[in-house]
């Protein structure tokens, strides 16, 4: 591979890196062996662009480094927001990551064909086809290039929408994927495991599809259910079933990096560090279980199919998707296709839920004063209720900090003198404007 994947260095174990877990990251070798962080969630809005945090956030730890991409995907056919890349390229000049990895996803569209992107609000799948396979690798080597040429890895993504007819196989879609753009592949263990409870691919046919000497990192995490869906919350820790598929997996992978283990932050409290610990051990039987010469396996990988789904358009396939979770008008789709969409109403319903419950998040932590000022007054069920007419009338915002400027907006149309609201917003304004300045400093 021209990204120079034969026998790399192992890093070891680690975790996807949050202010919370510092603990277990500081204690020393042998359990926390790399961090990971996502570095859009250090970012804050200014002028042209982002300022990052991250490398000030990170600079106490010692470990090696990677970085994994929430923002801006490359499975679709919009660009990233203006001034991302240089943000990017920013914490990667800082932190000397040994590769990148991004989510082969989406999470921006055009509602109608001539209006500018807007945010989805969460990951979404993309079309897997054979456009989608071309669309997927130009992006992958399109960014790579604008990165400088650092190596990239693609996560393999989540989806929650019933197979469609016609469209590829979630593992030979990725298979295909990474051969096309020349890349490594970030193996999400999880992800794979919820697509196949919801009726997607089985575990064992995706792997098996996979050019495995492309997977440099696997990630691990814990999940929920909801809405009669298995979701890759990271809500806990890593169940046995998910154990054991990667203990079957990790001696067939001879460029293994690292295995690094998910966990939401707002979840850490109740599953306790010790318990993380623990796992982060477990973890340290798998990887110490990779074969001691590996040597890469001559499989041949699956054909690419024949077959196309009826809605093979990467672009009028975000625009659908996007727009039937944000509450916009959806276009037209063909007869052959009604009957799958009907059938996605579950999955639809979730991911309508998961960008609320993202949007709520992200205000609770940009606007806590004003949070706190609309429960005390209204309860919880009447604040949910004002955020959801604002969302109603708003798209999601890029950053926490976006979506805080945007409800302020709002609720100052809506009732300007509801008692203490205006000094709430007023103080969670100026905390955000202390972070601009300090930032432009």
């Amino acid at each position: 591979m021209a990204q120079n994947c034969e026998h790399p260095a192992g890093l070891g174990v680690g975790v996807v890196w949050w202010p919370i877990l510092d603990d277990l990251c500081r204690q020393g070798e042998g359990l926390v062996d790399v961090i990971e962080a996502e570095p859009e969630t250090f970012w804050l809005p200014k002028a042209g662009g982002f300022h990052s945090l991250l490398a000030e956030a990170l600079s106490h730890l010692p470990q090696p480094k990677l970085l994994h991409g929430v923002g801006a995907p490359v499975g679709g056919t919009c660009p990233p927001p203006d001034g991302h890349l240089s943000a990017l390229l920013a914490d990667i000049a800082a932190l000397r990551p040994e590769y990148v990895s991004e989510h082969l996803s989406i999470t921006r569209f055009r509602p109608t064909p001539d209006r500018s992107p807007a945010s989805a609000g969460f990951m979404l799948p993309p079309l897997q086809s054979r456009a989608g396979v071309f669309l997927g690798a130009a992006n992958i080597r399109r960014r790579r290039a604008a990165l400088g040429g650092i190596p990239l890895a693609v996560e393999t993504p989540v989806n929650y929408l019933p197979p469609a007819r016609g469209e590829w196989p979630d593992g030979v879609y990725i298979a295909a994927t990474a051969e096309a753009a020349d890349c490594a592949i970030l193996l999400d263990l999880h992800n794979v495991l919820c697509n196949a409870r919801n009726g997607r691919q089985s575990a064992a046919a995706f792997c098996d599809a996979l050019p495995l000497e492309r997977v440099w990192e696997i990630h691990l995490a814990g999940g929920e259910s909801e809405g009669g869906l298995f979701l890759d919350a990271h809500a806990g820790l890593v169940e046995p079933e998910l154990m054991e598929i990667a203990a079957d997996l990790v001696p067939r992978l001879p460029n293994l990096r690292a295995i690094n283990f998910e966990i939401m932050p707002e979840r850490v409290a109740e599953v306790g560090l010790a318990a993380i610990a623990a796992q982060l051990c477990r973890m340290r039987d798998l990887w110490n279980r990779r074969a001691a010469n590996p040597e890469p396996q001559d499989i041949p990988l699956p054909a690419w199919p024949q077959s196309e789904p009826t809605l093979n358009d990467p672009a009028a396939w975000e625009t659908l998707l996007g727009c039937a979770i944000n509450g916009l008008p959806e276009p037209a789709i063909s007869d052959e296709t009604v009957a799958w969409w009907r059938d996605c109403t579950p999955a639809l319903d979730i991911y309508r839920l998961l960008v609320r419950e993202g949007r709520a998040s992200a205000v609770a932590s940009a606007a806590p004063h004003t949070t706190r000022e609309l429960l005390r007054h209204f309860g919880t069920s009447r604040t949910r209720e004002i955020l959801a007419d604002h969302w109603r009338h708003s798209p999601p915002g890029y950053t926490s900090a976006d979506e805080a400027r945007a409800l302020f907006e709002f609720l100052t149309e809506v009732d300007p003198s509801l008692p203490g609201l205006a000094q709430a917003i007023a103080s969670d304004l100026a905390d955000l404007d202390k972070l601009s300045a300090l930032n432009l400093n």
